[in-house]
């Protein structure tokens, strides 16, 4: 049984000579075709279906509303009493006292006007696109 050929039946290049005059004969933009050569009717890439439009659309409506959500919990939350009254912070007073401080506050609070940004900007910057 005879194996395929994986190479053109084109003359394989020669090699350098000893002096390193000759050069190959092929070059590899010769070798493999052009991108526009490749595209065809055959080869152009469907559109994306109405379904798969509004399943991204509903990927993104609930990751806003999850950022959004989240975002504005950690916005609220160091500042109204469950977080001075936590039981874990009870357990373990050196990291409730740590926790209680404005700067911690702050940081968390600033984690959520990220989310809050980072939805409100994946809702307005939101294109139909193809897949």
């Amino acid at each position: 049984m005879q194996q395929p050929n994986l190479f053109s039946s084109e003359k394989p290049p020669s090699l350098p000579s000893e002096g390193g005059r000759e050069r190959l004969e092929a070059s590899p933009s010769s070798r493999f075709p052009a991108a526009d050569q490749l595209s065809g009717p055959d080869t152009a890439r469907p559109h994306a279906s109405t379904g798969t439009i509004w399943l991204r659309r509903l990927d993104l409506f609930l990751r806003v509303a999850v950022r959004l959500y989240l975002g504005l919990l950690l916005i609220a939350l160091p500042w109204m009493h469950f977080w001075d009254e936590n039981h874990f912070f009870t357990l373990y007073p050196s990291l409730g006292r740590f926790a209680e401080s404005g700067a911690v506050r702050g940081i968390v609070s600033g984690l959520g006007f990220l989310n809050l940004w980072i939805a409100i900007s994946e809702a307005f910057h939101y294109r139909d696109q193809e897949a």
